[in-house]
């Protein structure tokens, strides 16, 4: 890997973090108003107001010529996941405890990890790898799943988990043939029409404050699927997986801020489990930079 490429690396890292920190937000806001509205009415919402920034990424591209997909069929298998994940975690944030629902989805990066191999034929070192299984320890002793009862709800979050982590090995592989603004573009469009077949049958019409959180929920959950999208062009799935673990932090703190859930004592027991794997992964890719730097000294 060149020089150039450990520093698209740690970009894509960089992206990562800032696309989880605004996903949570937005699933916060989901759990909010899921009581009120129905599911396929909050992703209209989103995936509508998430066409806004994509039209600017459009315009800045030159134009409507920039979104013709080279693999039209693959791009539609992948909407097809991605909007099978969104339906399954915007249908139970407010069926369940924010804070479970994360412990099952943690299981992503396990899946990102393992679909890397067959699907894109990215070597997994053994240091990702435990990367990867020290953050899921870590995870498992702050959530204990043991204690959630097995229920449909907890179905649904595993099977929107893995099409999540499908979905996101699937935008790697399509960035070997087309741009991100096709991902996006075509992602917002399909799951707009869909969602507003789904949404009329319950359709409730939202109070004025009501419209500012359904802006907010679309403006940030088009914000990071711009930035995620970005990050997994950049570097390795296996790279950028453990990272999905640090987002406990904002769930934790959502949780017992704001719907009264409050962690236990296990969770500050895992929780330096958790953020160390991502942070350990960020300094390997920064001494290894730094490294290859010092090697192309004369």
């Amino acid at each position: 890997m060149s020089d150039g490429s450990r520093h698209a690396v740690l970009h894509g890292i960089y992206l990562k973090l800032g696309s989880l920190a605004l996903f949570c937000t937005m699933d916060a806001l989901v759990k909010a108003l899921g009581s009120t509205y129905d599911a396929f009415q909050l992703m209209l919402s989103r995936s509508v107001v998430a066409l806004l920034p994509v039209a600017v990424m459009i315009w800045r591209a030159g134009g409507m010529k920039s979104v013709r997909a080279n693999r039209p069929w693959l791009q539609a298998v992948r909407i097809c996941v991605a909007f099978g994940s969104t339906f399954g975690f915007f249908y139970v944030f407010p069926r369940m405890p924010l804070v479970d629902a994360y412990a099952i989805s943690f299981a992503a990066p396990l899946f990102m990890v393992a679909l890397s191999v067959p699907m894109l034929g990215e070597p997994v070192g053994w240091r990702r790898w435990t990367a990867v299984v020290v953050g899921f320890i870590g995870v498992l002793i702050m959530l204990d799943p043991w204690g959630i009862e097995i229920h449909t709800m907890s179905l649904i979050v595993l099977g929107a988990t893995f099409c999540y982590a499908l979905s996101t090995v699937m935008i790697r592989l399509l960035s070997r043939h087309d741009s991100d603004i096709v991902a996006l573009f075509w992602l917002f469009l399909a799951t707009s029409v869909a969602s507003l077949a789904g949404a009329i049958p319950t359709w409730i019409w939202p109070t004025p404050i009501d419209w500012v959180w359904l802006l907010m929920i679309g403006l940030l959950g088009g914000v990071a699927q711009i930035l995620s999208t970005r990050a997994w062009r950049l570097a390795p799935a296996a790279i950028l997986a453990p990272f999905d673990y640090t987002s406990i932090v904002l769930a934790v703190l959502f949780g017992y801020l704001w719907f009264k859930e409050e962690p236990s004592w296990t969770v500050w027991l895992g929780l330096p489990l958790v953020i160390g794997s991502g942070l350990y992964i960020l300094h390997r890719e920064r001494v290894r930079a730094r490294q290859r730097a010092m090697a192309a000294l004369p």
